[in-house]
């Protein structure tokens, strides 16, 4: 519903700003009440950080620290203190209170500060024993360097993850897997790759953690394990996909990396030091290709060199979506990287350094990490490819495959004409069949295909930047354009052929007093398949917000929530309901998800309406006084206006809109375009000399096939009309509809406000944010002041939810609120706004305030 309203002020409130800010203030110190074993523990290190010099990035004493010293010496016994509370850097320090203050603050929601005392010491206690006495054992061993087992551990971090798998244990089935496959994904990598000892530990500390924590949850009532949903299994793979890619970054990231798998990081590097350094004194056929990488090093072989990673890092973010490019994607890339390995060992690339020097596991290792793992990778798409079916357009994979294709050519003749007219950029000249061979050669990491043909290589000049930089503008042209195909996923649009007309038809048969939002334009229109009941959704950004109840049958209603949650995830979308009635509540709880009030709607019953009593005089008293002075109630449609009549309209609608500079609201708030439908009625109220003072626009709701109440959307009124004036048209309108036999009058919803309510449910982070949002925005767009204006007509309150499956989902679904409400506004709109709401007052302007 929209309102005009005049009258500004301007200037920062701080009473308002500091009322608004005192709620978040109250709920950091709830936060801290609730969970003090997470900020004391932040706070321990926090003071060890300063105590020890960490902070200021000196060096921390070894004495403090945990390792195979420690453990064979009774008197260090404290070493266990000080190595699970003090960092060892300024990073370190930063991290663990950062991890503190967040994963630890949710696991000792669940766990409580008891539990989480216990998991949190027990863990880091048992991972220390365990870790120093395998360190230990490890000792010796040829493979592993004797700085590696001897070498201490000071690490908060520990006993943080301990108590993270521990709290998985009593957390919800969906967020039991989730924690223990994201936790011990990123562990894993950080211990696999870069290999350093203080991963280890940490990957020890939660495994015991996560014994700690199946003992807290001996007897409880829910499964251990349950089965995959689509939508579950998809993040899922494509997590453990991302983390094939950043465990090879996180290597090259620690100079190179020391774990089991840190082999692959040869892989993707620009050139292998040792190997140059080796070729001063043996020198073999791969020293040409080394020096020459050598001699061509910079910031474009540098991001060639990753690109594989960054290829797969874009395969993850397509394969949480369902998309079926980035499963074949992956399979390439995956299947590319493993036979170039396989090529480099044909050729003769690989080669260590100290052969003899545990040269046979160094070559296991190698194979794992660089064949064995992307052959495991492809295995699991092969498993899961049922899950990523979401297709793309064929003209738009068409349109990937050209670009592609004419980008690659493109390149290449550039690279061939460049180097072809500066030859003497290269030390020896080569011949057209050698640059040709190089050509190809420059969409591929340096580290690969080095036995394939002659190194030539430009020295300065155009020549050495086009060979620096030609490859990596190719990927950077498939990577943008792949991205474009993921946001062109086939979008079905309207399931059926007349999707718009079936769901107008079901409608007449019977919705909610809010369906009709669901005939506006930019709505699409979900049919079932035995044409019984549909959806009204749009989608933004991903998120397919479902408008207002479904149009069914009450039967058929917990099946048309769920078939269409089916639906959005099959598309690769993010399934939402915004707007729905509470009588949907228990279906959708018994599908596993979560409620949030989004504001409240006022249904004013017409059976018994009579406006009389002290309980009406607010609302009789502008009737009469309207009716004294001249004014009527005219009832019309947007077809039979005369043109001099809907020029007005048009010039009170856009007078508010150029008068407030704001954003103008759509979605569920209707402006001119939507007073066109052929079933929206529009009351006018006209003065005594014919000249327009407002106008509402009531869309109709029906129940067994007849029209049974109204809902009021469009309120403008003229900037100079009388006060009262909305309550003389809705007055008139009640009476009149009350007279056709309309059992309801609807008023709408406000947006963000809401009645406080007994058991209403758990408060949680989206309902604070939007708690807090209502009263920043209530100086701009008057949210509360048009709720406290339909209370004077004693309307039955009927709250409105937003329904969504998954609350990590919540950003995302936050901001697509937010766009499809102001589809259209510019950056200077949204600074406008935000002026607005600094500048706010009581008596500021608001969109929902009618007077």
């Amino acid at each position: 519903m929209r309102v005009a309203t005049v009258g500004s002020e301007s200037g920062l409130n701080p009473r308002r700003i500091a009322q608004v800010g005192a709620p978040r203030t109250r709920a950091v110190l709830a936060t801290i009440r609730r969970t003090p074993v997470a900020f004391g523990f932040a706070f321990v290190v926090l003071a060890t950080a300063i105590a020890t010099g960490a902070i200021r990035s000196a060096e921390v004493p070894d004495v403090l620290g945990w390792g195979p010293v420690p453990l064979q010496t009774p008197t260090r016994w404290w070493a266990v203190l000080t190595s699970l509370t003090a960092p060892d850097s300024a990073v370190d320090a930063l991290l663990s209170v950062a991890l503190a203050l967040t994963v630890l603050v949710a696991a000792e929601r669940i766990l409580g500060a008891a539990r989480t005392l216990v998991s949190m010491a027990g863990a880091g206690v048992a991972a220390l024993v365990l870790g120093a006495a395998v360190q230990s054992v490890l000792a010796g061993l040829p493979a592993v360097s004797e700085a590696a087992t001897q070498e201490t551990v000071l690490d908060p971090a520990i006993a943080i993850s301990g108590a993270v798998l521990a709290a998985s244990a009593l957390a919800s089935a969906l967020w039991r897997r989730r924690i223990r496959v994201v936790a011990f994904a990123v562990l894993g990598m950080f211990a696999l790759y870069a290999g350093d000892v203080d991963s280890w530990y940490r990957l020890i500390g939660a495994l015991c953690g996560l014994g700690i924590g199946m003992l807290f949850a001996r007897g409880a009532a829910h499964r251990p394990w349950h089965r995959s949903s689509t939508r579950e299994t998809r993040s899922l793979v494509a997590v453990i996909v991302a983390v094939t890619a950043a465990g090879p970054i996180a290597a090259l990231i620690a100079g190179g990396g020391r774990g089991p798998l840190s082999m692959a990081a040869m892989s993707f590097a620009q050139f292998d030091q040792q190997l140059v350094d080796r070729c001063s004194t043996d020198y073999t056929r791969l020293c040409d290709h080394q020096v020459a990488l050598l001699v061509t090093r910079g910031a474009g072989p540098a991001i060639l060199a990753v690109v594989p990673l960054a290829l797969l890092l874009l395969t993850a973010w397509g394969l949480r979506s369902g998309r079926r490019v980035a499963w074949v994607i992956g399979l390439v890339v995956n299947a590319a990287i493993a036979g170039l390995a396989v090529l480099s060992i044909m050729f003769g690339d690989v080669v260590f350094v100290d052969p003899d020097n545990g040269a046979s596991f160094e070559w296991a290792l190698w194979a794992v990490s660089s064949i064995g793992v992307p052959a495991g990778v492809i295995v699991l798409l092969v498993v899961t490819r049922r899950r990523f079916v979401v297709s793309a357009p064929p003209r738009a994979v068409r349109a990937l495959i050209g670009v592609v294709a004419a980008t690659f050519a493109t390149c290449v003749a550039v690279f061939l004409l460049v180097e072809s007219l500066f030859p003497r950029a290269f030390r020896v000249r080569p011949t057209p069949m050698v640059l040709l061979v190089e050509a190809v050669r420059r969409f591929v990491p340096p580290a690969f295909l080095q036995g394939a043909g002659e190194p030539p290589y430009p020295r300065v000049g155009a020549g050495l930047v086009v060979y620096q930089w030609v490859g990596v503008a190719f990927w950077v042209v498939v990577i943008v354009a792949t991205l474009r195909v993921y946001r062109a996923a086939s979008s079905p649009g309207d399931a059926e052929p007349h999707a718009a007309a079936l769901y107008r038809s079901l409608l007449r048969r019977g919705g909610g007093t809010l369906s009709f939002l669901g005939t506006w334009p930019g709505n699409a229109h979900w049919i079932s398949a035995d044409l019984q009941a549909s959806v009204a959704y749009r989608v933004v950004n991903g998120v397919a917000l479902g408008v207002a109840d479904p149009v069914c049958t009450p039967a058929r209603a917990e099946a048309t929530l769920r078939e269409f949650a089916d639906f959005a995830i099959g598309c690769g979308w993010t399934p939402v309901f915004y707007s729905i009635h509470e009588d949907h509540l228990p279906a959708l709880r018994a599908m596993g998800w979560h409620t949030v009030s989004v504001g409240e709607e006022t249904v004013m019953p017409l059976s018994d309406l009579e406006l009389t009593g002290r309980q009406w005089q607010k609302v009789r008293q502008p009737l009469q006084r309207a009716e004294r002075e001249g004014m009527t109630a005219q009832w019309t449609r947007w077809h039979d206006l005369p043109p001099a009549m809907a020029s007005q309209i048009v010039e009170i609608s856009e007078q508010w809109v150029a008068d407030r500079g704001l954003p103008e609201m759509g979605f569920t708030i209707g402006g001119l375009e939507e007073l066109a439908d052929p079933d929206v009625e529009l009351l006018l109220a006209v003065d005594h000399d014919g000249r327009l003072q407002a106008v509402t626009s009531w869309m109709p709701w029906w129940e067994q096939g007849a029209i049974a109440g109204w809902t009021l959307d469009f309120m403008r009124r003229r900037e100079d009309a009388p006060n009262g004036v909305m309550e003389f048209l809705i007055a008139k309108a009640a009476l009149s509809m009350k007279a056709r036999g309309a059992a309801a009058l609807s008023l709408s919803g406000a947006p963000l406000a809401a009645r406080p309510r007994a058991g209403s449910e758990e408060s949680t982070g989206l309902s604070r944010f939007l708690g807090w949002l209502a009263a920043v925005m209530e100086p701009v767009y008057g949210f509360a002041s048009l709720f406290r204006f339909k209370s004077k007509f004693h309307p039955e309150y009927r709250a409105l939810y937003l329904a969504y499956a998954d609350p990590v989902t919540l950003p995302a679904v936050g901001s697509a609120v937010m766009r499809a409400y102001l589809p259209d506004a510019s950056p200077r709109e949204f600074l406008a706004a935000v002026r607005g709401i600094l500048a706010g007052s009581a008596g500021g302007p608001g969109e929902g305030r009618a007077r």
